[in-house]
């Protein structure tokens, strides 16, 4: 729940500010005639250059991810009223604009003339309605109806097939890969996060709403050892490949809260490494310990990725390493060594506070690292009794155990041990390739949840979910691509560069330099200030000595004064 209801303010905050005047019905020779001759409009807007959604839908434009939005159209309506590319961009802006929920967006983009204008709504349908559907029901007048309703939108949105959304999501990643917003070598996470749901949803084929049962502690924050209790939770399992360096997703699935974490992973791995191939390469990938699977971890070895990976306590592997790191810790500190192990520390100058009041103090990481340790799980078959024969080779791992992080204290019989396929000497290499993972938990997990509203779905349905899951996590791709776009463009400008943003501003700017829109009734015109404060009985001195006066702005527009005018 929001502390407090959306505003306006808090979608501008989000944003920059957003033009776009292009779809609405136009004509300035009526427009002027109606303002000389009533003095009347019904409303006014500035004319604003490079603003933001013009700035991104172009961006969307020019690296080709345009059509892939456009074919989301099921086809499945007759006579419709809207185009769906209308419902689209809606529900990007709803995205990109932090809009929390579907009864919000009304408040705050349906009712927006500024933003309507974007997808072709005029001022007159924005305040009344593009039709009278739902009067009817209205208890109570509203000064604007907004250009639509938003269960319009929520209604059209959810009917986009699974199989369009995931070629819409693939494409774009495809797109952003030509546009070289990925690193050559990728070191990708690899995680799954629920999205919640109620017993209440609809699911696609009427079966319950997927569930499964936990033990969690209660969010109680003055007591952080408080005992588990079992809880069920109802909803589905996103699976997300991330690169930490962009911020941006590779690959998605998605499919019940109780599926294990491994089911999907290797299918969203080989998606990731298709929608960058040509352009990077997945290098190396960091799992959680949900993914400790021995199949699982031999199709991805045997592809020729690494692997970072934790161990989980009951495992012979992990009580081996830690035994092996304690006596490789005591051996250090009589400045000896254990064969195949290597004992490192590493200090971190922290500073904490600001000003005066900024201190710093040192804080220490020591792990050690241990070469060819055998493990019996991993394989092609997994765990196996083929382990107790006596041909049968273990899969050799090197692991790096934890035994304290960043400054942490030492927690005997619970030392985090990493396992890898990483032949680095290095054992903080492994160390600092699992630290990455918790980047997708603070950019996309948490980020996805808390500021894109993932599991605040258009309908309360698998539909809804399915939905709001890929253009969540597309938009947060576009976003952070446009952002790196727009840096570059900038400074490629500032070195005097001409870039396909640049001239797109230049283009708005001359477009739409010194002028403002006008609405009256159903059309819209655009004047030049000047001409705007003439038409309503204004004397521009400046521009009277240039022999401007309304007759000749009435003349420019083609407009004829009534002969009572």
């Amino acid at each position: 729940m929001a502390a407090h209801a959306q505003t306006r303010e808090d979608v501008d905050t989000r944003l920059s500010a957003l033009v776009g005047w292009e779809a609405a019905t136009r004509d300035d020779g009526k427009i002027a005639q109606e303002v000389y001759e009533t003095k009347t409009v019904d409303s006014v807007h500035a004319l604003n250059s490079a603003a933001f959604f013009d700035e991104l839908f172009h961006y969307i434009q020019e690296i080709g991810a345009w059509p892939l939005f456009e074919h989301l159209d099921p086809n499945e309506r007759k006579a419709p009223l809207y185009p769906f590319m209308q419902f689209v961009l809606l529900t990007i802006m709803r995205s990109v604009g932090g809009v929390e929920s579907m009864l919000a967006m009304r408040e705050l983009l349906l009712t927006d003339e500024a933003l309507m204008s974007v997808l072709g709504f005029n001022a007159r349908q924005v305040e009344n309605g593009s039709t009278k559907r739902g009067l009817d029901r209205q208890t109570e007048p509203v000064a604007i109806r907004g250009a639509l309703s938003y269960e319009t939108v929520a209604d059209n949105i959810v009917r986009i097939g699974p199989e369009k959304l995931v070629a819409m999501f693939n494409g774009v990643i495809r797109c952003l890969a030509a546009q070289k917003m990925f690193p050559k070598n990728i070191d990708a996470v690899l995680d799954a996060t629920d999205d919640e749901a109620t017993e209440t949803y609809k699911t696609d084929d009427g079966r319950p709403v997927p569930k499964v049962t936990r033990e969690k502690r209660p969010d109680v924050r003055a007591n952080r050892h408080a005992k588990k209790v079992e809880v069920t939770v109802w909803g589905w399992k996103v699976w997300v490949l991330w690169e930490p360096t962009s911020k941006m997703p590779l690959a998605l699935a998605i499919d019940g809260i109780h599926e294990p974490d491994n089911k999907h992973a290797y299918a969203v791995l080989q998606q990731g490494k298709e929608n960058v191939q040509g352009h990077a390469r997945i290098r190396s990938i960091a799992l959680d310990r949900g993914f400790l699977d021995g199949k699982l971890l031999s199709k991805i070895d045997a592809d020729g990725i690494l692997i970072y990976i934790p161990a989980k306590s009951s495992m012979n592997i992990t009580q081996d390493a830690r035994e092996i790191a304690r006596r490789a810790e005591v051996a250090a500190a009589s400045h000896k060594t254990v064969d195949d192990c290597t004992y490192q520390e590493r200090q971190e100058t922290i500073k904490q506070g600001a000003g005066k009041n900024a201190t710093t103090h040192q804080q220490t990481t020591t792990v050690v690292g241990i070469r060819n340790l055998p493990c019996d799980w991993w394989t092609e078959e997994g765990s196996t009794s083929k382990a107790n024969s006596k041909h049968f080779e273990p899969k050799l791992l090197n692991a790096t155990v934890v035994l304290r992080w960043d400054g942490a204290p030492k927690d005997a019989g619970k030392e985090v041990v990493l396992l890898t396929t990483d032949p680095a000497p290095d054992p903080f290499v492994a160390f600092d390739k699992y630290d990455d993972r918790s980047l997708i938990e603070n950019t996309c997990n948490r980020e996805a949840k808390e500021s894109w509203f993932l599991e605040h779905h258009p309908k309360r349905s698998e539909a809804g979910v399915r939905v709001q899951t890929y253009f969540v996590f597309v938009c947060m791709a576009l976003v952070a691509a446009y952002r790196e776009y727009k840096a570059k463009a900038d400074k490629a400008h500032r070195r005097g560069e001409d870039t396909g943003i640049a001239r797109y501003r230049r283009q708005l700017a001359v477009q739409n330099r010194d002028k403002v829109v006008v609405f009256v009734d159903e059309c819209f015109g655009i004047f030049r200030s000047f001409e705007f404060a003439l038409l309503l009985g204004a004397t521009v001195r400046k521009r009277a000595i240039m022999g401007e006066n309304v007759q000749t702005v009435l003349e420019r527009y083609g407009a004829v004064p009534s002969p009572s005018g």
